[in-house]
């Protein structure tokens, strides 16, 4: 088991974004919109696509995620990392795709400049790929991890009418992931993380949090949204810890 990831540099916001194949109401550059609904999100006709995401500088990638997709469970991908031409990486993996979210973790320390996916997903129903959030790379996992007091949940977007008779009539409109990360161990030297963490989030960009990148299930559980922090605590005196929670909530 890993300590838990936080992605907070999305490179994909300052990179060059190119595609094979997209409506020109829903183009590749929709990706670096923070908003997760399909309005805004990259089209791409038929059901197999490939996006080239190139960096303006050679930078760390650990992880590769898409969010609130229209991708079926079926659906697999090709990641091809580059520098200076040459494969770093190159992986073909089923994307284990849940709820529309999909997440990939690379091993530690690869450097790229240019990152290439290949989505394919012949059996879906829509006959297009809809992608409007992705996340490509770091991680910052801190040294150690956060609380067993952490939880997780859901906001619900329910209309309800009720009858006369007392009959209930639910309406789903929406479902929101939500977690609260409750940590008390962080170092006193990763502060400066945490508050660059959170300078990004009140700017409006989505984070990543993973719970645990080397475990394919809890990748599932990944969420990619809203965070908002509290207070830096220091409950400990002068050990070297710090304490902090956060609360994560899906971008929709």
């Amino acid at each position: 088991m890993e300590n838990c990831g936080i992605g907070y540099q999305n490179l994909i916001l300052s990179a060059a974004l190119t595609a094979d194949s997209s409506v020109a109401a829903l183009p590749v550059s929709n990706l670096t919109s923070p908003q997760g609904s399909s309005a805004y999100a990259w089209r791409a006709l038929g059901t197999q696509a490939t996006l080239t995401i190139q960096f303006a500088q050679a930078s760390p990638v650990r992880a590769v995620s898409l969010h609130r997709t229209n991708l079926t469970a079926g659906a697999s991908w090709r990641l091809v990392l580059r520098l200076h031409d040459a494969v770093v990486q190159d992986v073909t993996t089923a994307m284990a795709t849940t709820g529309g979210q999909t997440t990939f973790v690379f091993p530690p320390d690869l450097v790229a400049d240019a990152v290439q996916i290949t989505i394919s997903d012949a059996t879906n129903p829509d006959g297009y790929l809809s992608v409007p959030l992705a996340y490509v790379g770091p991680l910052w996992q801190p040294i150690r991890n956060f609380s067993t007091d952490s939880t997780s949940g859901f906001n619900l977007g329910v209309d309800e009418v009720t009858a006369l008779s007392g009959a209930e009539f639910p309406q789903m409109r929406w479902i929101q992931k939500k977690a609260s990360i409750a940590h008390q161990s962080y170092g006193a030297a990763e502060a400066d993380i945490l508050s660059d963490i959170q300078a990004v989030a009140a700017r409006g960009e989505n984070i990543l949090f993973i719970p645990d990148p080397s475990a394919p299930a809890l990748q599932k559980q990944a969420i990619y949204g809203r965070l908002s922090g509290g207070d830096l605590g220091n409950p400990f005196g002068a050990a070297d810890r710090r304490s902090w929670t956060f609360n994560m909530t899906e971008r929709l």
